[in-house]
């Protein structure tokens, strides 16, 4: 509720009318510039990611170039006649077929900028021909490395001491059957131009590149790489390996990196770019810097606006409105300054003049009313006098004509306490222990009409509220209602409690019967008295004592009655104040 009545405010309005005008067009900015930033985003990606592919291309042909030319050697003539027949050909022979694969050797690195260096292996003869070596015994480690590879059209790469080789041992035996081969084609790959190649990756010097082994058991690095391979290595473990090519973005060590990978068809390796996500969107990053700036301007500048309305309107308004709301509450004397001579200005002077018009005639009003409502209070206490007043007669005439004298007297003495009470006007408020007094001296009148037919306990009065001052006849009529229509049929084990607590602000007294109860029309039509306040109703006990506490009270006191069989309970309301160690004390019942 207090959420509506805030927003029904104009200065909600205003704001709320501002924000519907700026939303949808900073929305709008905000989507185009996610579309910017999404598509150049993409187009970076797909810039990189070609770069990738182009060059993991070209290192793909070259290493086919490179392994065409290994094959070639399977039909050289002077390779073979070297490796099958070195013994018996002459020596002139021999250095002929030398020199000629020397220089195919030197051809071969002078064709392709990636082979750095290139040896024919002759296992037969325990020797070896190089580019620059005519012919020397036969490096058995390095032989026995290049040897070992197991296939040579999926992973022909062998890396052995730091040194990056593609192998071609001549005959499938010696793959399949660990056979001797006859000879062995060795080429180095230069990884000094491998790196000048993955260095061209970087971006303003910063990220790195690697060209991979199709195991993961090696991998040649741009110079200025941040991470290092072993680090990578679980990294890659976590990327798909279904797809030739994607791009992957990680975080490492706080900060985001995109991984661009390229697989080669062909030999198996792979190519793989890294980069800062700050390197490559660095622009797009200051961008979208200046974009939040100027957002947090924007905010600034409508909180500014806001607070200038807030100062030019929306405090003088409700100033005005707190004024009629302390009015409505009966603050007559509010008075209204306002310095400037504007509208609110003008407001204010009628304001205060209306005050002090209004002042006077609702204090005529007021003083009408209070006599009015004194005077209903006058005659509703009034009405509860003859509803007793028969039963006591016919009482005393039943005593008198069986000659019960000290019924007589006695019942005389309580009716002589009763009728001193009630005829008592100079107050209309009594302590609570005095009003149950007498609420006792009506039961033991009521008690020569019932004798033992009713048990009847009432609950001493909480020490705390014993002072309590209350309006005079509340409880009486409750009591006399219960006898008159409760137990008017009651024979034995009728029961009448009267009790007390706190709960919520309120001082409850609880009126309960096991008599009959009312039936549901004539119920309904209680119900219907006790919600009227017109004073032409016919009213009741009941109806006086609840138009009674409403009319001190306020609408938030008075009765509320439970109806069911076996059981009529009369709850009479009075606000008060919690009395600590007071209100919360024990219940004592005290049997009458």
């Amino acid at each position: 509720m207090r959420w509506r009545v805030k927003l029904s405010s104009i200065y909600p309005k205003l704001l709320l009318s501002f924000l519907v005008v700026i939303t949808p067009i900073y929305v709008l900015s905000l989507k185009m510039n996610e579309y910017g930033e999404r598509n150049v985003r993409q187009e970076i990606e797909n810039s990189i990611q070609s770069r990738v592919s182009f060059y993991i291309h070209l290192l793909d042909s070259e290493f086919t170039r490179i392994i065409s030319m290994q094959e070639e050697y399977v039909n050289d003539r002077n390779l073979r006649t070297l490796s099958i027949a070195d013994p018996i050909i002459s020596d002139k022979e021999r250095r002929e077929a030398i020199i000629s694969i020397n220089n195919q050797l030197n051809r071969m690195i002078n064709t392709s900028p990636y082979i750095l260096n290139a040896a024919a292996f002759l296992p037969n003869t325990h020797r070896w021909i190089t580019d620059s070596t005519q012919y020397s015994d036969l490096p058995e480690d390095e032989y026995t490395a290049l040897k070992s590879i197991n296939n040579r059209y999926e992973n022909p790469f062998i890396h052995w001491q730091n040194r990056l080789f593609i192998s071609f041992p001549y005959s499938n035996l010696a793959l399949i059957n660990g056979q001797e081969p006859q000879f062995l084609i060795g080429v180095e790959i230069n990884q000094e131009r491998l790196k000048e190649v993955l260095n061209r990756f970087e971006i303003g010097g910063k990220g790195g590149s690697m060209l991979i082994d199709p195991g993961g058991e090696w991998a040649v690095t741009s110079d200025n790489a941040p991470i290092p391979w072993f680090d990578i290595k679980p990294i890659m473990a976590g990327f798909p390996k279904d797809s030739p090519s994607y791009v992957k973005e990680t975080t490492i060590d706080g900060e985001k990196y995109w991984f661009i990978v390229e697989r080669s068809a062909s030999h198996g390796v792979t190519l793989l770019s890294y980069m800062p996500e700050s390197a490559i969107l660095g622009s797009l990053s200051e961008y979208r810097n200046w974009y939040w700036a100027l957002s947090a301007i924007s905010i600034i500048v409508i909180v500014l606006f806001a607070y200038w309305i807030f100062r030019q309107i929306h405090q003088p308004m409700r100033r005005l409105l707190r004024a009629f709301q302390r009015v409505e509450n009966g603050n007559w004397g509010t008075i209204l300054t306002h310095r400037r001579s504007d509208e609110f200005g003008y407001l204010y002077s009628q304001f205060n003049s209306m005050v002090a018009n209004m002042t006077e005639m609702i204090q005529e009003v007021y003083e009408q009313k209070y006599r009015a409502n004194l005077s209903e209070l006058r005659q509703l206490q009034s009405q509860i006098n003859p509803h007793f007043l028969y039963n006591c007669f016919f009482n005393l005439y039943r005593m008198a004509k069986n000659e019960e004298n000290e019924n007589i007297a006695l019942f005389s003495h309580h009716l002589g306490h009763y009728f001193h009470y009630i005829t008592r006007t100079q107050q209309d408020d009594v302590p609570l222990e005095e009003e149950i007094k007498f609420a006792q001296n009506y039961i033991a009148i009521q008690t020569f009409r019932f004798e033992d037919r009713i048990a009847v306990h009432l609950e001493a009065v909480p020490d705390s509220y014993r002072a309590f001052r209350v309006p005079k006849l509340i409880i009486q009529p409750l009591l006399e209602n219960a006898y008159q229509y409760g137990f008017r049929n009651t024979i034995a084990d009728g029961r009448l409690e009267v009790c007390f607590k706190y709960e919520k602000g309120y001082l409850i007294i609880l009126v309960d019967n096991n008599g009959e109860h009312i039936p549901e029309p004539q119920f309904q039509e209680l119900l219907l008295k006790l919600k009227t306040n017109s004073l032409n109703v016919e009213t009741t006990g009941l109806v006086n004592v609840h138009r009674r506490l409403k009319l001190k009270y306020g609408p938030d006191s008075g009765l509320q009655i439970v109806n069911e069989p076996g059981r009529f309970q009369v709850r009479l309301s009075i606000p008060v104040e919690e009395v600590k160690n007071g209100s919360n004390q024990g219940h004592n019942l005290e049997s009458i």
